[in-house]
């Protein structure tokens, strides 16, 4: 679809600046070659010739971030032209639909500059921060190493995506397909962090500090309503998603592995698990030895990326905040079950609470003593009804929180249902150094998680991922 956009598109009112057509700016996250490769085959061999030697071999990567954007398209030739892993294509029912996914020959040699590199960002292509870069048409493959992880970037072509539609509308039948295709699954765009993947709504671990009640009521979670296969179809349908590339997060709107949900959870991560997308949950909840050697099953079977964030932001306040959640010691142990079976788990330390989260360094003891590779230390975000419910709980330093209120222009009676990010900077500063200091890697956003885990960018175009020194 991008290429198709990108050959009607013509030049935008950029295009001084960037030199490429402004439909391959706007969907640079995609494949969008087309343009640049019919401009090379236009001015024919001296073009050609022209273009530097990194056109043929991927650069070794640099120190900056600028300069060491890991993902150019290495040039065509026999690792070219083995095509996608077989770990990529889906298991059992749809490897049939699988078995056409066409290899189209590969086509002339990009200009020199500028280039597009597969999973730059709109600001870097506008930046220039592409430089030279290899340039096949299909098969276009990703490099087989970041980070000395090995790994298969090949991306779902349209016409892959295309195969596997009609074959899964062929066996759910009329209504299954018209439940797909309503839901928000099929047309909803990807957050910076990824592909929310719903399974449930609402959440009855009421948690003082949580956002759920501002749209829902804090009552047992009731499962999503499609099966795994008609949510993979409806995410099929949506033309945002990059099969493969864009990351899939779970827990967005209620907590994915709560006894209630914890079935349909499994069934939708089985169901996109073959895509090769990142997916990463985020829970409260006990996981039982039984799922997670299925999720590590998956992991393997897929070679998938699943990663997991276990929420503690207390120990020694987590009944007052955290009245119905289960215990501490029942997450720690599902951080031992799930690294046992080889998943990436992050301590999820978000909110940091003024007042309440000051125990931090048991916390983070506890963490790395069960496994987890690392912490995400958060910010605390606060509407009027979640600031009326830490008030009520007389173990926040509500004048903490009011403070960075007053500091962004705001009093608490200024609240409403948005919500305002609390930054405790000093409070983040010393859990930083405090998890580094035990040997826990440290990021701010749960998508950071996702991208160590999986050794891939995220949309962001400041995905640290983007810089290999960094990691």
């Amino acid at each position: 679809r991008a290429c198709a956009r990108s050959r009607r598109g013509g030049r935008g009112t950029g295009d001084a600046d960037v030199g490429l057509p402004s439909a391959m700016v706007r969907f640079s996250v995609e494949v969008c070659y087309d343009a640049a490769e019919e401009d090379a085959e236009a001015s024919g061999a001296g073009r050609a010739a022209g273009c530097s030697s990194a056109c043929q071999e991927p650069a070794a990567p640099s120190a900056t971030a600028a300069e060491a954007l890991p993902f150019e398209v290495p040039a065509t030739g026999a690792a070219a032209a083995a095509g996608p892993s077989a770990a990529r294509r889906p298991a059992a029912g749809l490897e049939q639909a699988t078995a056409s996914r066409h290899l189209a020959p590969a086509r002339a040699p990009c200009p020199p500059r500028p280039c597009v590199r597969r999973g730059m960002s709109e600001m870097e292509v506008a930046a220039g921060l592409g430089g030279s870069s290899s340039s096949s048409r299909a098969p276009a493959r990703w490099p087989d190493k970041v980070d000395d992880a090995p790994v298969d970037f090949a991306p779902w072509s349209p016409a892959d995506v295309a195969v596997l539609v009609a074959e899964l509308e062929g066996r759910l039948g009329r209504e299954a397909v018209q439940r797909a295709r309503r839901d928000q699954h099929s047309r909803r765009r990807p957050i910076p962090c990824g592909v929310p993947l719903i399974t449930g709504h609402s959440c009855d671990y009421a948690c003082r500090y949580c956002y759920i009640q501002d749209w829902y009521p804090f009552v047992p979670p009731t499962p999503s309503p499609l099966t795994g296969e008609e949510v993979l179809l409806s995410l099929l349908y949506n033309p945002h998603w990059v099969p493969s590339r864009d990351f899939i997060i779970l827990g967005d709107v209620c907590d994915p592995f709560h006894p209630n949900l914890e079935t349909r959870t499994l069934e939708y991560i089985e169901a996109v698990a073959p895509f090769g997308s990142p997916v990463q949950f985020s829970t409260k909840s006990e996981i039982s030895e039984k799922a997670a050697a299925l999720l590590g099953r998956m992991t393997r079977q897929h070679n998938c990326s699943i990663s997991a964030l276990v929420t503690i932001t207390t120990m020694r306040h987590v009944r007052a905040l955290e009245p119905t959640a289960p215990s501490v010691e029942t997450r720690l142990q599902t951080i031992r079950r799930l690294t046992g079976q080889g998943i990436s788990v992050f301590l999820f330390m978000r909110p940091l609470l003024p007042g309440a989260s000051e125990d931090f360094p048991d916390v983070l003891a506890a963490a790395k003593a069960a496994g987890a590779a690392g912490v995400i230390v958060g910010s605390l975000r606060v509407s009027k009804k979640i600031y009326r419910r830490l008030k009520q709980t007389k173990v926040i330093d509500i004048e903490a929180v009011d403070s960075q209120l007053r500091g962004q222009g705001l009093q608490s009676e200024d609240l409403t249902e948005k919500q305002v990010d609390i930054q405790d900077e000093p409070l983040r500063a010393a859990v930083k150094a405090k998890a580094e200091e035990i040997g826990l890697a440290t990021v701010r956003r749960a998508c950071c998680a996702n991208a160590w885990a999986s050794k891939r960018p995220c949309r962001k175009p400041q995905c640290l991922m983007r810089d290999l020194a960094t990691w």
